[in-house]
């Protein structure tokens, strides 16, 4: 008998990033595709077209960023994830630029963009991101978020300088407790007294 190659392939074909070849084992992907497809779908339909600067912050490997190249100028991803930052830059376009980072610090550099999406990890985003944002006070913002507590705190600080304009829950992870939500907020030019 001889022995099994049990190593990890380099890179592994994602279903749902068919807008890249593959990406490598140790990126976060999303573990259902027909409801991420979805995800992705509504987010860019939240977004119109003719735009100047995406930046999308918590990008991975660019699930969104890579989508919404046809309505933007330009797109910058924000993660920290090196190898899904790494994966993201693989088949690039010049419109692309990929950065790993902390989204806190290189959200401080910014100096405008139309469009901000935030996808974060389950801890949602820290008070600092969160201050970031009302520095940067994007037209839009698009938050995805899969702790819906975390999302409530979050909103419920976004809401001074920001209008909600609509909430999408996705069944990401059926026959569980756990769901995926699209928020779509507006950022308004005098906060609500």
């Amino acid at each position: 008998r001889g022995l099994a190659d049990l190593r990890a392939q380099q890179y592994v074909r994602d279903g749902h990033y068919t807008l890249r070849a593959v990406s490598e084992p140790r990126v976060f992907a999303q573990t259902n595709n027909e409801v991420a497809d979805a995800l992705r779908a509504l987010v860019v339909d939240l977004i119109p077209s003719n735009q100047e600067l995406l930046i999308d912050a918590y990008c991975g490997a660019g699930l969104f960023a890579k989508a919404l190249l046809g309505k933007f100028e330009r797109v910058i991803g924000i993660d920290w994830d090196k190898f899904a930052i790494e994966a993201a830059k693989e088949n690039a376009t010049a419109k692309e630029t990929y950065i790993a980072g902390d989204v806190e610090t290189e959200l401080d550099r910014v100096r405008a963009a139309t469009t901000l999406i935030v996808d974060p990890p389950a801890l949602g985003l820290s008070t600092n991101v969160r201050k970031a944002i009302a520095n940067l006070a994007p037209p839009t913002l698009i938050y995805v978020s899969c702790n819906p507590p975390t999302l409530a705190r979050d909103l419920r600080e976004l809401q001074e300088k920001f209008t909600i304009e609509s909430v999408t829950p996705l069944d990401m992870f059926p026959q569980t407790a756990e769901i995926e939500v699209a928020v779509q907020l507006s950022h308004r030019s005098t906060p609500e007294s």
